[in-house]
């Protein structure tokens, strides 16, 4: 399967989970890659939609994305660019109840892609393989406008939904980062606000997606 027919299969998924128009408010928006988000083993990893335990994403995970050259030519591009990732949830406190939604877990900036990888499919179309250099590496430039939070969705408010999304920066664009202690509605204080509007605030263009749900035990 190429990346054109995974970008398809990442959006209908979006779709199906009401990730579009819940969090990406552009209805149009198409993946430029994959993001492949791991929390250390194979039974813990993010796919979109699948269901993990609260305490096995309660630090932060290793991210890798796959950059789909149908949807973005200038590869070499890429490796100038600084990118921006969040974790957000749009369920908070519940899927019925909106009025902490956004809940913003998750903010850094300036992050790099730190390898080239390439490999020719059977369709001779380039897949490059990126990591992503999160603050957890030493020599990574990145900076943490809000800590990772995991997931802690309250008892008796169901599935959580928690996306991930990754940006491309802007040159010469100054983030303005929500108030690590303000995390609900992203600081707004407008219920149902989040990414969107924080992002096109920052001049942020969205390139690729993932999410997984969560719950309380005590459900």
């Amino acid at each position: 399967m190429n990346l054109v027919t995974i970008s398809d299969s990442i959006r209908e998924n979006l779709i199906k989970h009401e990730v579009i128009p819940d969090v990406i408010k552009d209805k149009s928006f198409v993946p430029k890659g994959l993001l492949i988000i791991s929390y250390g083993s194979p039974d813990k990893e993010v796919v979109l939609g699948n269901t993990l335990k609260v305490e096995d994403a309660q630090s932060i995970p290793k991210i890798t994305f796959t950059v789909n050259l149908n949807e973005e030519q200038e590869i070499a591009s890429f490796f100038d660019e600084k990118f921006t990732l969040v974790v957000t949830d749009p369920d908070a406190p519940s899927r019925t109840d909106n009025k902490w939604s956004e809940f913003c877990h998750y903010v850094v900036s300036d992050l790099s892609l730190s390898t080239k990888s390439g490999t020719t499919d059977a369709e001779d179309q380039v897949n490059f393989t990126t990591d992503l250099k999160v603050d957890t590496i030493p020599e990574s430039d990145s900076k943490t406008l809000v800590p990772y939070l995991g997931p802690g969705p309250p008892p008796k408010t169901g599935l959580h939904r928690y996306v991930f999304l990754l940006y491309k920066q802007k040159p010469g664009v100054s983030l303005e980062g929500p108030d690590p202690k303000n995390r609900p509605n992203w600081g707004t204080g407008i219920p149902g606000s989040g990414v969107s509007d924080w992002a096109a605030k920052n001049s942020l263009s969205l390139l690729a997606v993932n999410f997984f749900f969560a719950q309380n035990k005590d459900n």
